[in-house]
């Protein structure tokens, strides 16, 4: 079991790295190091879940696990395994926010362009924000 969580650790260490890259190519709005970081963090989870299932298989349950871990002195390593986890699914997350965020912008702006209903605040002759007459988009000026 010691071994396994060795691995696993390994593995949740390198799918952490995945999603850094993700974040940083997310930040520099790079599509190609974003693309060459979700195939890595693809594989990385892969190899996470791999393992995950040899360690269900040898205990099937957190409480089973967690004796297991104070008997075989696999504690620390079974501490290790839990912080990496719970960093690898914040750091996801926050990589999810930020994608949300872009995508927002993205759609907004191409309502904007197309002159779309509700394609975002815009400030009428009056400096009021809201609906306003509607304008022909501006892909077909």
């Amino acid at each position: 079991m010691a071994e396994l969580l060795d691995r696993q650790a390994a593995a949740l260490e390198k799918l952490l790295d995945c999603l850094a890259r993700e974040r940083e190519a997310l930040q520099l709005r790079d599509a190609a190091a974003l693309e060459l970081a979700s195939r890595e963090k693809e594989q990385a989870v892969g190899r996470v879940s791999e393992l995950e299932t040899k360690r269900l298989a040898l205990a099937p349950d957190l409480p089973a696990m967690e004796q297991l871990a104070a008997r075989a002195q696999v504690g620390a390593r079974w501490e290790r395994f839990l912080e990496l986890t719970r960093r690898c699914r914040e750091q996801n997350e926050a990589n999810g926010r930020m994608i949300r965020r872009q995508q927002g912008r993205v759609s907004a702006a191409l309502r904007l362009l197309r002159g779309e209903a509700g394609a975002g605040q815009v400030y009428g002759p009056d400096g009021a924000t809201g609906s306003h007459r509607p304008r022909p988009p501006i892909a077909s000026v």
